[in-house]
Order: structure tokens, then sequence, then C-alpha cells
């Protein structure tokens, strides 16, 4: 499969899995179309024109011309310059590796990180939180985060991968949207007596089962195993990245008993004791490696004869 295809075809499947819905995210991609026409200058000379056809501005290819040939795939939760001296050490050693895919974003990717935060308004009205106060709550969140990023040096890793001659790709949000679809089917819609019926659940993933027997179980961090769950949610999977600590109160206010996250901030975890909320975390890294194995199960169905290479804290279970 061509590297175009096989990452237009994870943006398709991230799509199916957004809270938002696909009509709803026709329509915002729609805007973008119509936006860039009316661009002039340097407007539209700095137009991103993926905005077009991607909504995932934490998902791009990074460096490649999408004409590849892609039969093995490296994966890493994360990319860095010395993963991607590690693809080439052992492409010296006589491994085939066709293609670079990390999870968490570099690069361009990485500088847009905060614009896929709103839709977190979405997952939290779901949960029962107003839309306007979402939208209210997360401006100054994205904001901050969008000045942390400004300041970070952002290329090291796409520029490693375009002189060792590798072509790499990011899937943050599309493959964060599948662990959520996931999370919020086959454990946030089950009925559990208490606390520790959901960890044993969540013991039952293979992700979360593999990393706990590494020292990196789901945890609870706030509440005892054997509290009444109420209204379980999974807030906390995906829109880049944690959102503001106050939606720790709206949750509560909306009748929210027990949250899934992948990881909580202190000041989130502060804020659950505060308002009586439970806390579950699920574990990042195995969250994150659930995520990209749905959607490997969708893209090796299309290309058969995909192959994967696991590094930096991936880990592949075929369902």
């Amino acid at each position: 499969m061509k590297l175009k295809k096989l990452f237009q075809s994870a943006v398709d499947h991230g799509i199916d899995a957004d809270p938002r819905g696909r009509k709803y995210i026709e329509k915002l991609l729609k805007k973008q179309s119509d936006r860039m026409k009316k661009l002039e200058g340097k407007e539209k000379e700095l137009f991103d024109e993926e905005r077009t056809w991607n909504p995932y501005s934490d998902c791009r290819v990074l460096h490649g011309t999408g004409e590849e040939d892609v039969k093995t795939l490296m994966i890493g939760i994360d990319f860095e310059t010395q993963e991607v001296l590690l693809a080439d050490r052992l492409r010296e050693k006589g491994m085939k590796i066709d293609c670079l895919m990390t999870h968490h974003p570099e690069g361009r990717a990485l500088a847009d990180l905060d614009k896929v935060m709103t839709l977190q308004a979405d997952v939290y009205a779901q949960a029962g939180v107003p839309v306007n106060h979402g939208e209210s709550l997360l401006r100054p969140r994205m904001d901050k985060i969008w000045r942390a990023i400004h300041a970070d040096n952002l290329f090291r890793t796409e520029r490693a991968a375009e002189l060792l001659g590798f072509p790499i790709f990011s899937c943050h949000t599309i493959t964060d949207n599948l662990v959520w679809a996931y999370m919020e089917k086959n454990i946030c819609k089950k009925p559990f007596d208490d606390l520790q019926e959901i960890i044993n659940a969540c013991l039952e993933v293979p992700e979360f089962k593999y990393y706990a027997k590494k020292g990196n179980p789901p945890i609870i961090v706030n509440g005892a195993p054997s509290n009444r769950p109420g209204k379980i949610v999974a807030t906390e999977f995906t829109g880049g990245t944690n959102g503001p600590e106050d939606f720790i109160e709206k949750q509560s206010q909306a009748g929210v008993g027990t949250i899934l996250a992948m990881h909580f901030t202190e000041k989130e975890v502060e804020e659950g004791r505060k308002h009586h909320l439970n806390l579950i975390q699920c574990s990042h890294m195995a969250s994150d490696a659930c995520g990209v194995n749905l959607l490997l199960d969708k893209l090796t169905k299309e290309e058969k004869n995909l192959k994967v290479i696991e590094v930096s804290g991936f880990v592949r279970f075929k369902r």
C-alpha cells in the first residue's frame, strides 16, 4: 500500500470513531475548504491545505512523498531521534523497514496539537457538561498548551528521519478516538458493582494486562475499590491532552460518578477528591498501544501483508 493511501485510510478510521460524528466533521472540512478559497497573499501561502480533508492537526505525514510502498512499519508510542537511529541500525543489520509511525506527534503535528483540543467539548457534552461551558473552559487551556509547545524544538525527529531516508507519519488523535470509542463501549456502558470490578474488566484488555505485568496496571487514584461507580465516562482519552481541571467539577455537577483516564494531573486528582469523584487511571502507554492496535486491525484488513516492528512502548495485539 502507498503511504498516502495508508495515511488517508487511517484518517478515515479516526473520523468513524470521532465523538462528534462524521457529518459534523464533514461540515468542519467544508468550512476549511471554503475559507481556503477566499484567502489571498500571505494568508493563502501559509494556509495548511491538509485541513481541508484531514481534521486532525496532530496527525500527518512528517516526511515522505506519499508514494512510498509500505509493507513493513516500525511503530512506537514515541519517536524521537534515538528511535530513528535505532531504525537505521536495524536496517544496517538487514531488517527491512519501509516507514516509521509514531503515536505521539512530532514536528508540525506537535506544533498544531492545541487545535485538536476543541473535540473535548463534545466528549464532555456526552458526559452531561453543556457544550457552551466546555468551549469556554477550553480556550484558556488551549492557549496555554500552544504557548508551551511554541517554545519547543519541534523538528528534530522529522529531520533525523529525512537525513536517514525514512518516511514517517504520526497518528495521535486518530488512535485516541479509537480507544475512546472502545472504552465507552466495552467498559463505560457495562454494569459494575464497584471500582474493583472496573479494574478487573480493564485487565481483560490485552494491552492493559501486558502493562500490568510490567508494573504499570490500571489504578484507582481517588476512591476505594468497594466504591460504587455510578455513571462511568472515559472523558480523558482523546482530544490532544488533558483538559482544564475545572472539567472535574463540571462532570460532578453533571452526575458523573467515575472518570476513566489515560492519566490524571495532580491538580485533577485534587479536584476529584474535592468533588467526590472516583478516578481510575488506566495507564497511558497501555491506552495508547490499544488505540494503535485498533487502527492496525483495520489497516491490516486492507493490506493483509502489512508487517509491524514494535518499539518505544508499543506492543502488538490482534483482535
